[in-house]
């Protein structure tokens, strides 16, 4: 399908405007230039008889001055004056001629030549003194030169003639432009105004549409109905791309509504499955006696135990909405570590590599004690003897890492392609899960700790499993440094 463009919409209707005036100004133009030239031509004839004229009179003035004076000067000048009047009579076959006044004209041309012929005569007889022969010459001259002065003013009335018939001409033909002129100013403007009109209709109309759509997507009504496409310009995309927005726009707010229940759902259930099994405030109290009166019995090791799990504790029943560090969760998860280290002795050796400068970083609340608990629980809890975590932080290039490993009994192929789905953003599973405790447990899942880093980074790339069955498991977070 052909698409018009709005830029050659608008070329194309300045290129029939200016061709449209154009036609109308070259053809005021060739007919004025027509009249012109016709009237020049008239007016050329006019002043040739008149040149020839006065002319002929000139030169009989130059031959009588030099007959009476003798003066060798009127000789000279007489010749320039026979030049000019010649250089005329050449003209008179293609300024004069018609078919009309063919044989006047022709008569014309032989009384000037006969003119000049008893003009020449009458010098060379007064040069031989023959007085008798330059007197008939000379009055045969004049003869010639008053035939030549009736003949001018009988060809000049034929011209004025002609001239009134052609000034009617003018006169019907300058009417006729007149008309067509008005005619073609009313058609050219009613033909632009009309372009105008249904080219500024195409772009007004489809802008005035999305405008009014626009505004009701400002007062939030998202649901109107979609806008036409009546054009095949660029306004069609915009249109097509408009509604495609405003449906983008429902469909996100309705997954963002439905989110917003669904992790208001996960917040409340965590917190209700933590919160309300214990009173945090009485728990706390109680723990502190407890750790004074250890103290003060000089079982330090007790007092130390309970302070652990006092810690524990305060970090779990927290806000979990605040954002953490590196640092604290590093901090708790050592806590973590010498509780259970308490608990099961040589059983179970917990092993760190962790880089200082890599503890600054931001990171969401309770993420690395659920990966671990996860490690104890579902990896080496089990053990006899010979289990082994490790909690290891370092950094390459603008990304820490940080991994929790264990040489438990690993994950079967199902479990780890349905986290790795999750990791990867592959399938929007977001069901809590909630282990069932071997011991200490926040409750909070593998699954919940990715959903919450993907949302506070914005990013599924945070998260990578590795986990052979019967040899244990590695997770691998991928914290990028936020700046």
């Amino acid at each position: 399908m052909m698409i018009f463009r709005i830029r050659t919409k608008l070329l194309l209707y300045f290129i029939v405007l200016a061709v449209l005036l154009n036609a109308v100004a070259f053809l005021f133009y060739t007919g004025s230039e027509k009249i012109v030239s016709e009237y020049d031509n008239s007016f050329d004839k006019f002043l040739l008889l008149n040149d020839i004229s006065q002319q002929v009179n000139s030169l009989n003035e130059k031959v009588q001055s030099f007959i009476i004076e003798e003066d060798p000067a009127f000789l000279t000048q007489y010749a320039d004056v026979k030049k000019r009047l010649l250089h005329f009579q050449d003209q008179l076959p293609s300024e004069l001629h018609t078919e009309k006044n063919s044989i006047a004209i022709s008569n014309y041309k032989n009384m000037i030549d006969s003119f000049i012929e008893e003009s020449e005569l009458t010098i060379e007889a007064f040069h031989q003194k023959e007085i008798n022969q330059y007197s008939f010459h000379l009055n045969e001259a004049t003869k010639f030169a008053g035939f030549i002065h009736e003949t001018t003013l009988t060809l000049l009335n034929n011209e004025l003639t002609d001239y009134q018939i052609f000034y009617k001409e003018i006169e019907k033909r300058r009417n006729y432009y007149k008309l067509m002129g008005y005619s073609l100013f009313s058609s050219t403007f009613l033909l632009s105004t009309l372009l105008a009109l249904w080219l500024s209709g195409g772009i007004t109309r489809p802008i005035r549409r999305l405008s009014v759509a626009a505004t009701e997507i400002a007062r939030g009504n998202l649901m109107g109905e979609e806008i036409k496409v009546t054009t095949k310009d660029e306004l069609k995309l915009l249109t097509v791309t408009f509604n495609q927005m405003r449906f983008n726009i429902r469909e996100l707010v309705s997954e963002i509504k439905q989110k917003s229940e669904l992790d208001q759902l996960l917040k409340e259930l965590e917190l209700k499955s933590l919160q309300n099994q214990i009173n945090p405030h009485f728990l706390f109290n109680t723990l502190n006696t407890v750790s004074k009166m250890a103290y003060f019995e000089s079982a330090e090791n007790t007092s130390r135990l309970i302070e652990a799990i006092s810690a524990l504790l305060r970090y779990n029943l927290g806000d979990l909405n605040k954002s953490s560090t590196l640092y604290d969760e590093v901090k708790i998860v050592k806590e973590y570590f010498f509780i259970q280290q308490t608990r099961f002795g040589d059983r179970i050796e917990f092993e760190t590599d962790i880089d200082q400068e890599c503890l600054n970083v931001e990171i969401p609340c309770l993420i690395l004690q659920p990966i671990i608990e996860n490690a104890f629980i579902h990896g080496v809890e089990s053990y006899e003897e010979g289990g082994t975590i490790g909690l290891k932080v370092y950094r390459k290039a603008e990304t820490i890492y940080v991994e929790v490993t264990d040489n438990g009994l690993g994950m079967d192929r199902a479990t780890l392609q349905r986290i790795r789905n999750i990791a990867s953003g592959i399938t929007s599973e977001v069901t809590l899960h909630i282990e069932k405790s071997h011991g200490h447990s926040t409750g909070i899942g593998i699954k919940n700790v990715i959903k919450r880093l993907q949302l506070f980074y914005k990013r599924t790339d945070v998260i990578e499993i590795e986990s052979t069955h019967q040899e244990g498991t590695t997770f691998r977070l991928l914290l990028p440094i936020m700046k």
